[in-house]
């Protein structure tokens, strides 16, 4: 049996994801007069989890993530922007009418912004969790104002650990960085010319330690286990794109698994937008912002180019 697609699609537009891409794309497009989706799904949000943010344009003295991003939904829901909590399963792009299968319905739409963030892989410790948002972090740039004079661990691994603990390393007392994988020599060199950095090798951490709040870290060495005291810790570990189910719908990304957009944040198929993380640049609240403006005001000239 085949499928008819219907003549008209469910919305205007489709805005995969509610971080600070997803909610400004989708307050965007509804304030230009189209009929706006936004899909939140069960993964928070990167944002939601920055305890403080001190560098986002307006709030000098800095702002809850959490409420950031609550100030950014209301926005966006008061623009006209339907919002809706689900997860996508699956998409069908390459048509004029694309297809967006969530758990709960099949939606279709003209244009699909997607707006994902990136999913930090974490490690897996006891404490990782329960820590969260009270000593524990993801995001340096985000929370790393906290420790000034403090002392910090980062774990982490590749080019991004390494430009956090220099970053730290001007804000705290005493950087402890725990790799995760062996460093090259140029960030070996990077990281000798900052005397407040202690690199630990050959170290397996077990648990994140603490009452209220993070108090240090129990670690594996080849003599034995370990205590180690700290204010916080930075866990910088691979980041994930979410683009299992973008991949198998045609979208192209590249060796990182980031969606590959142009300077309209334009994707390789024609309707499809991307903006925020999940594109690999800025990796900022004010990027995120910045484009999911931009890929909102092309999706709608799109469509209206469509309808003409």
């Amino acid at each position: 049996m085949r499928l008819t697609l219907p003549s008209k699609p469910s919305y205007d537009i489709i805005v995969i994801g509610a971080g600070p891409a997803g909610l400004t794309a989708g307050m965007y497009a509804a304030s230009l007069n189209v009929k706006t989706l936004i899909l939140k799904g069960s993964i928070p949000s990167r944002l939601s989890l920055a305890k403080m943010i001190y560098n986002y344009p307006g709030f000098p003295d800095g702002i809850p993530g959490k409420k950031l991003l609550e100030l950014m939904e209301a926005q966006a829901v008061k623009m006209g922007a339907i919002l809706r909590e689900d997860d996508v399963v699956s998409l069908t792009l390459t048509s004029p009418i694309k297809t967006v299968i969530t758990r709960r319905e099949s939606l279709t739409a003209r244009a699909i912004i997607i707006a994902t963030g990136m999913q930090r892989a974490k490690l897996r410790i006891s404490g990782e969790d329960e820590f969260l948002g009270r000593g524990v972090s993801y995001c340096v740039i985000c929370d790393g104002p906290l420790y000034k004079g403090k002392d910090i661990v980062l774990i982490g691994q590749g080019d991004e650990a390494v430009r956090d603990v220099k970053l730290l390393s001007s804000i705290a007392r005493k950087v402890l960085f725990i790799p995760l994988e062996p460093l090259k020599g140029n960030e070996l060199a990077e990281l000798e010319t900052c005397n407040n950095i202690e690199i630990l090798d050959n170290c397996k951490v077990k648990e994140i330690i603490g009452r209220d709040a993070v108090e240090g870290i129990k670690v594996e060495l080849p003599e034995g286990e370990k205590i180690i005291k700290a204010n916080g810790v930075f866990i910088v570990a691979r980041e994930v794109p979410i683009v299992n189910i973008l991949k198998k719908a045609g979208i192209k990304v590249d060796e990182r698994g980031c969606i590959i957009v142009n300077v309209n944040q334009e994707t390789n198929i024609k309707g499809v937008f991307a903006a925020g993380d999940c594109t690999c640049i800025g990796m900022q609240v004010s990027t995120a912002v910045g484009q999911g403006a931009l890929a909102a005001i092309n999706a709608v000239s799109y469509i209206r180019g469509l309808k003409r």
